[in-house]
């Protein structure tokens, strides 16, 4: 969505008025001159201030093409552009107009967040609006890295990999000396390349623990708010959006949905204060990525996709208007991650259904100004384009990344095969029946309300979870767009300024208490907050996440957003999660048959049940002086003879996980 940048060279008349002016001071030593500075040293994945100061002498930017423009991109060299420069950007800002005739002062100051370990160059560049470059800076320089905990993590690693290569020489030097001599000459190469692999480990092993040690001396800790533990960086985020419900009946005693009432709620974060923002969906859909308030055509989920007028932008970069087509202007958190060099995708289900109908596989949205004809669900066709929020966005669908970015669900899977093909940022949206929004689906098979809600969730939340990106930091949140019933509101929502009630046809000032699930290897189970959030609060949360600036609702000083009261593992160890996961988990074991006579050689069939795979895979099961081994679906068969009358007890247990009994009654004989 950038515009190519196209440096152009000032006349020669113009040289001496307009100096690049590297790392010049603001003492106007130079006629114009940009001047970055940043720690000399900071941690991988914490935020730290980086100011860019702009300054010029009287009359020296004249000659600018306003409004002015400071870009400023991280990279271990810098090119001798912006565009010539490649890393992720940290700052594109706008500046204010120079007055003609007179000194020019501005200063730009943001925090910035690094994974890239090794040093880093701040390329900052100074341009007009047809892009002549005025002035620029690439002396400020720092050095990224790792974390306490990534520093520990990585020599953990490390000495594992060693004391691996150390029983494998033992292993092969035994071997070298009892082999015959005509394989003795093989297993001497291997052991030269052990060795040369085990000397190149040392190196390696040498310079973390220089590196744990720098980190974990000062400076190495994540940063805190007052009073509170270290909140992660999640490096993989993924957002289920659902329909209509209240968080009373969602998670009740007995939840309609168990999978996410229950199943998930106990292996995650539980957040019952979630409010949204308003009624109907789309304004709630927008606000998630935006954090742009209700209008009255979003409040009535824009039933024709009409372009928002004026559409003038506030100094708080609220959009003033009527209308669901948002200017250019506005931007949403997926512009935000694109500029500063991250990714994002939309994954929405049904999307690519109805292509031999003409309709695009991608980014797909009505002509604007045209009636929006997805507002029911088809029984071949059950996509909503309201409950997709990039497609209300210029800054998006004008653009070749809405096609590249915006696609079916079923392109997921292929995603998660590694790290590396999946997003920083993913949204997902069922169709009009998996997000529970129907009752009765429109292909009259599959189910709907909270029983489509389930069967999604059952079938995308563990191949999520089972993904190389979610063990790594991930993160996935599940909550509703708004309440059924209800237009409460919390975190200090305002009304306005587009609408006289953000609750719409319920009147109040919110769209009610939805609540949110929210798992990761960074959070404990069972988690529970009392604190209150809403879809503001949640954008300000995960622009804070990818070192974002907030976006005009999420912006206000007093909004809450996620911390260590959701994020309880700040350690966000996978390992460490699983076995919390498997000591925490109920386990059964069943038998058939339930009784057998004294003496009798039978077989007894034993069912090892669990919600987590590896409590049923790999138990040990003893029963009558024998022990079996239960196959990954928790099933084992033991042919045993007990021999004395009463209660026989058998036993099972997997790795890490409870202990479970079944009893077998043996009748004795007469």
């Amino acid at each position: 969505m950038r515009r190519a940048l196209r440096p152009a060279l000032l006349a020669a008349g113009l040289l001496a008025a307009l100096v690049l002016a590297p790392g010049a001071a603001a003492d106007f030593g130079e006629p114009v001159s940009v001047t970055a500075t940043a720690p000399a040293a900071v941690v991988a994945n914490v935020g730290f201030p980086l100011r860019v100061a702009v300054a010029a002498e009287p009359g020296a930017l004249d000659i600018a093409a306003q409004p002015l423009r400071l870009r400023v991109r991280m990279q271990p060299e810098c090119g001798g552009s912006f565009a010539g420069t490649e890393g992720p950007t940290v700052i594109d800002r706008v500046l204010p107009a120079p007055a003609a005739g007179a000194a020019y002062a501005s200063n730009v100051s943001v925090d910035v967040k690094l994974r890239e370990l090794g040093p880093e160059t701040v390329c900052a560049f100074l341009e007009d609006a047809d892009e002549r470059q005025f002035a620029t800076d690439t002396e400020a320089t720092l050095v990224v890295g790792p974390g306490c905990a990534a520093a520990k993590r990585n020599l953990s690693r490390l000495r594992k990999r060693l004391r691996k290569a150390n029983r494998h020489l033992v292993k092969l030097r035994k071997r070298r000396r009892g082999a015959p001599a005509r394989s003795r000459a093989a297993i001497a190469r291997k052991v030269h390349r052990l060795q040369k692999k085990k000397r190149a480990l040392k190196r390696k092993l040498r310079q973390a623990k220089r590196q744990a040690r720098l980190a974990c001396q000062g400076g190495g800790k994540a940063r805190t708010s007052a009073g509170s533990a270290a909140v992660p960086r999640i490096e993989h985020l993924f957002v289920v959006v659902l329909e209509n419900e209240d968080v009373e009946e969602t998670f009740g005693a007995d939840p309609p949905a168990p999978y996410l009432g229950k199943t998930m709620r106990e292996a995650g974060a539980f957040v019952p204060n979630y409010y949204g923002i308003g009624h109907l969906s789309l304004d709630n859909y927008i606000a998630m990525v935006s954090g742009q308030p209700p209008n009255v055509a979003t409040q009535s989920d824009c039933q024709t996709f009409s372009e928002m007028l004026p559409g003038t932008v506030r100094e708080d970069g609220v959009a003033l208007g009527q209308g669901c087509v948002f200017p250019t202007a506005v931007r949403t958190v997926a512009n935000q991650l694109e500029n500063s060099g991250q990714s994002w995708h939309g994954y929405m289900q049904d999307m690519a259904n109805s292509v031999a109908a003409g309709e695009p596989a991608t980014c797909r949205h009505p002509a604007v100004g045209a009636p929006d004809d997805t507002q029911q669900a088809r029984a071949d066709d059950q996509y909503a384009v309201r409950h997709n929020p990039f497609m209300y966005f210029h800054s998006i669908i004008d653009y070749a990344t809405c096609d590249r970015n915006v696609v079916d669900l079923k392109e997921l899977p292929k995603d998660l095969a590694s790290a590396a093909t999946t997003a920083a940022y993913n949204f997902v949206t069922p169709d009009l029946c998996a997000d529970g929004h129907d009752e009765t689906c429109a292909d009259k098979s599959s189910p709907g309300g909270f029983a489509g809600i389930d069967a999604f969730l059952r079938e995308w939340v563990p191949r999520i979870q089972a993904s190389p990106a979610y063990r790594d930091h991930g993160a996935i949140v599940v909550t509703f767009d708004e309440s059924e019933t209800g237009a409460a509101a919390c975190c200090g929502e305002t009304t306005g300024p587009n609408t006289v009630d953000n609750g719409g046809i319920t009147p109040g000032p919110g769209g009610g208490k939805i609540g949110a699930v929210i798992l990761s290897p960074c959070i404990r189970p069972g988690t529970e907050t009392e604190a209150a959030y809403n879809h503001y609060s949640f954008l300000r949360w995960t622009e804070d996440n990818f070192g974002l600036a907030r976006l005009a609702n999420a912006a206000p000083a007093d909004l809450s957003s996620f911390g260590a009261d959701v994020f309880t593992r700040p350690s966000c160890d996978p390992d460490a999660a699983a076995a919390e996961e498997r000591a925490g988990a109920r386990v059964r074991l069943k038998v058939r048959p339930h009784r057998a006579l004294e003496g009798r050689r039978r077989a007894f069939r034993f069912r090892l049940v669990s919600d987590v795979a590896a409590c049923r895979g790999g138990a040990v099961i003893r029963f009558a002086g024998k022990r079996a081994k239960t196959n990954r679906r928790g099933r084992a068969r033991i042919v045993a003879r007990p021999m004395r009358g009463g209660r026989r007890l058998a036993s099972a247990r997997a790795p890490g996980c409870k202990v479970a009994k079944a009893s077998v009654r043996v009748i004795a004989r007469d």
